[in-house]
């Protein structure tokens, strides 16, 4: 049905799960395969959305007052997404204010599926875990809405893809992640970045906006070039290979796609995308030095500390050796992007 209409099966998907409204386009691409009315099938989302708040209400909720409790204030704070000071009713507003929401009920539809729903099925060792992670997850989808983003095609996005690895020549994030993001942009696929609140342990995250539009999300977790770019990647596979929902934290992957064939699969992409197959058999049978490391980066296209991020993945290398040929980053007042950490004297 997705091909028919022509549409990508991820944005298909969403509109049968309800994640992407149905707008004017979408309305009319379905009229014309199956029949009634542009407004007919308007109108059948505008129900759908009635309805679920409808029964939301219903249920019982926590008070105004209690319920931004659950949140990571203080993390939330100093990174500068929540007003100092307020509590109670006041800190839940403020909450609410942030996730775009009036009501708690309204909150509870909008965070009850797509990234909301994957963010509570990730397991954590605290409580408050899964909130600092929805509240990560927000700030990528309000800086998303400011990206202008072309209809999104996973077969153009695919065949660009391994070109955008050159961009890893560039030292500082902020020369090279406005470049990588406008390039995502022409394929329509949004690209943004925030560092993650205490008790987020995610590293990237990936999941299909209101209009379609593949988003991927990036937290600079590690502040080192070689795990940024493989993060990278790791995504944009998740976007084109599976467009699923999805987030990669440390220490393991509970999400729906983790320890499965798909996760698998996104980290040999990435592998295959930075260094070739047969370079990569060559780096790996090459005798581990700072020479070798460069030699296998020129022939590449990619930089040293990369390699020797994937000899560290590989178990060729400790995670101590070498980390010398590493770009290092480091955060200094904005959240959005770190800066290029300079080396040690």
């Amino acid at each position: 049905m997705a091909e028919r209409i022509g549409f990508e099966d991820d944005v298909f998907s969403g509109i049968m799960e309800g994640r992407v409204r149905i707008s004017d386009e979408i309305a009319d691409a379905l009229s014309a395969e199956l029949g009634a009315s542009r407004q007919f099938w308007s109108e059948r989302y505008n129900q759908f959305i009635a309805d679920k708040a409808r029964v939301s209400s219903s249920v019982d909720t926590p008070s105004l007052s209690t319920w931004g409790k659950s949140f990571p204030v203080q993390a939330l704070r100093e990174l500068g997404w929540l007003p100092k000071g307020s509590r109670d009713e006041r800190l839940s507003e403020d909450i609410l204010r942030f996730f775009g929401c009036d009501s708690i009920s309204s909150w509870n539809d909008r965070y009850s599926a797509g990234i909301g729903q994957v963010a509570f099925r990730t397991s954590f060792a605290f409580e408050a875990d899964e909130m600092a992670t929805l509240a990560w997850l927000r700030v990528g989808e309000v800086q998303c809405e400011k990206l202008p983003l072309e209809k999104f095609s996973a077969r153009d996005f695919k065949k660009h893809l391994p070109e955008l690895k050159k961009l890893c020549v560039y030292k500082r994030p902020d020369a090279f992640f406005p470049k990588l993001q406008h390039a995502c942009a022409k394929y329509g696929v949004g690209l943004v970045s925030t560092k993650a609140p205490k008790g987020c342990r995610a590293s990237g995250a990936t999941w299909t906006n209101t209009k379609g539009n593949p988003v991927i999300l990036l937290s600079f977790r590690h502040l080192s070039e070689d795990h940024f770019w493989f993060t990278f990647f790791h995504e944009a596979a998740h976007v084109i290979l599976h467009g699923t929902d999805h987030i990669s934290v440390d220490g393991g992957d509970p999400s729906p796609l983790g320890g499965s064939q798909f996760e698998d699969e996104a980290d040999t992409f990435a592998q295959n995308t930075l260094i070739p197959v047969d370079l990569r058999d060559e780096m790996l049978n090459a005798i581990p030095t700072r020479s070798n490391a460069r030699r296998i980066a020129r022939k590449a296209g990619v930089t040293p500390g990369i390699i020797v991020g994937q000899l560290q993945k590989a178990g060729v290398l400790q995670p101590h050796q070498f980390n010398d040929l590493k770009r290092r980053y480091r955060w200094d007042g904005n959240t959005t992007l770190p800066i290029l950490s300079q080396p040690r004297k």
